[in-house]
């Protein structure tokens, strides 16, 4: 999730690590099968995957051998300070000292996995009866400036204790449980594998035992390899790279800051809008129509074909949507931990949308990425706005909640429903679209009855929910309001 105090309820990673690798992967790799942008991969379900091929080499030199160990320092009642510690060994006689460029690949060896619990993604652990619903999800840094350098400062700490044996040494975090209906990931670990040049960090959801996930995190190994195609090979994140991104934000300028994560843009931004029936062009002499639009107090519309669990499970035993709730959260910090304030209730509605794909040229065009999201925009001053995931509501003077949680489907931007599916993982693809041949998909989504007058489809494959990004505002938004 992205509720900038509840920062522990994974999948979704922080936005800051997101982003960053969204734009080394575009910078560096430009290769479809990499990309987060692409949308190969279902929300949600893309932390050790999103982090491939993010290679920043740095040119600080390491010693032949390091001693360093992962370290908790607790810093104020609920703040705890997560580092490495220790000192560098002198190079073996002759030797040279071990460069940024020259820390080996790695492959992932674990010795251990509670019952049931099976590999669904790099780095991505879950139960059978679960899938991508908890588990363990395991993410690496590549220490390219230095062994002792790693060190991050977490808030709302419910508790945290040193974690060692058998050669190991680690750190535990957990964080509150706020939601406890459902599976979040509300704890952490922390391991430095000095040896090679890597730490790890573990999230860990509410399903995994804290004695379970410190026996994982325990029996990992990682195994030096010149081999490029090992199996469980570790993808993983630059320390140089994550550093560099924080003084990027701090700073708050560049092209980077005022065309990444905008929320609010001119009204005169949005002159390429389209309206429902309107063809627009996409890309590869492609174009689609929102040929019509429906909404719904249930799931009727959707019989017979495949959904998402979690769809499912929004409606009741006779297909209707139940409400969603609203909870207004007070955000923990160093000194204070996160809590509900309040709550409430508010009717959801299913958006159902029939998008026709138009191949207007003469090749015969394959495996073609479709992907709808449903953007909640609204004008305000002059302004257009878009509501982000955890800005559902915005804070007035006195309130003694900071963030609002919509705990119903309808939070999720990104379509949890189409029709059709194709690719080789069987997901959001048209296998072929002949020349002048249309495709109909058919796309559906949950929003609350309140957001109704503010909804734009957006069928830009690259950008994400809940900013506006160049490439959609450049091919149009559908306009869809109710």
């Amino acid at each position: 999730m992205r509720l900038e105090d509840i920062k522990y309820d994974f999948p979704n990673m922080p936005e800051e690590i997101r982003t960053m690798i969204e734009k080394e992967v575009e910078k560096q790799v430009k290769t479809e099968h990499v990309q987060r942008s692409s949308r190969k991969w279902t929300a949600g379900k893309v932390l050790a995957a999103s982090m491939a091929a993010v290679m920043l080499l740095g040119t600080t030199a390491f010693a032949g051998v390091s001693m360093y160990r992962m370290q908790r320092q607790q810093v104020s009642e609920h703040g705890v300070k997560v580092k490495t510690s220790g000192k560098a060994q002198p190079a073996k006689t002759g030797a040279e000292p071990v460069k940024p460029s020259e820390i080996q690949n790695v492959k992932m060896e674990i010795g251990y996995l509670p019952d049931g619990m099976v590999q669904v993604e790099e780095g991505k652990y879950s139960y059978q009866d679960a899938l991508y619903r908890g588990g363990v999800s395991i993410g690496f840094y590549r220490m390219d400036t230095g062994d002792g350098q790693f060190e991050m400062l977490h808030e709302d700490v419910l508790s945290s204790e040193d974690i060692s044996g058998n050669g190991f040494d680690g750190v535990y975090l957990e964080y509150p449980h706020l939601y406890k209906e459902e599976t979040t990931f509300n704890q952490r670990i922390y391991a430095a594998f000095a040896d090679v040049h890597y730490v790890m960090e573990m999230y860990v959801a509410s399903d995994v035992s804290k004695e379970d996930a410190i026996k994982i995190a325990k029996s990992i190994r990682l195994t030096p390899t010149e081999e490029a195609g090992a199996k469980n090979l570790v993808s993983a994140l630059n320390w140089s790279a994550y550093l560099a991104n924080g003084r990027e934000k701090q700073q708050g300028d560049g092209e980077d800051a005022q065309n990444t994560d905008r929320t609010e843009i001119a009204k005169d931004e949005m002159k390429h809008t389209h309206a429902i029936g309107e063809s627009f062009a996409l890309q590869d002499a492609l174009t689609a129509k929102v040929a019509q639009v429906q909404v719904s107090d249930g799931l009727s519309l959707l019989d017979g074909f495949r959904m998402d669990e979690d769809f499912k499970d929004e409606a009741d035993s006779g297909g209707k949507l139940k409400p969603a709730t609203i909870q207004y959260i007070k955000g923990g910090g160093m000194d204070t931990l996160s809590e509900v304030v309040k709550e409430r209730q508010v009717a959801q509605k299913l958006v159902y949308a029939s998008v026709e794909y138009t191949n207007t040229g003469d090749r015969e065009l394959k495996e073609v990425l479709f992907f709808g999201t449903l953007q909640r925009i609204f004008e305000e001053n002059g302004k257009m706005k878009m509501v982000s995931g955890w800005n559902y509501e915005e804070p007035s003077d006195g309130d003694a909640w900071s963030q609002v949680c919509n705990r119903g489907l309808s939070n999720r931007f990104e379509m949890p429903y189409y029709d059709v599916h194709g690719g080789e993982r069987n997901n959001n693809y048209i296998t072929s679209i002949k020349p002048g041949e249309t495709v109909t998909v058919h796309m559906g989504w949950i929003v609350t009855e309140e957001e109704l007058d503010k909804l734009y489809l957006s069928l830009d494959t690259y950008s994400g929910p809940g900013v506006f990004s160049d490439t959609a505002l450049a091919m149009g938004y559908v306009d869809i309001r109710q």
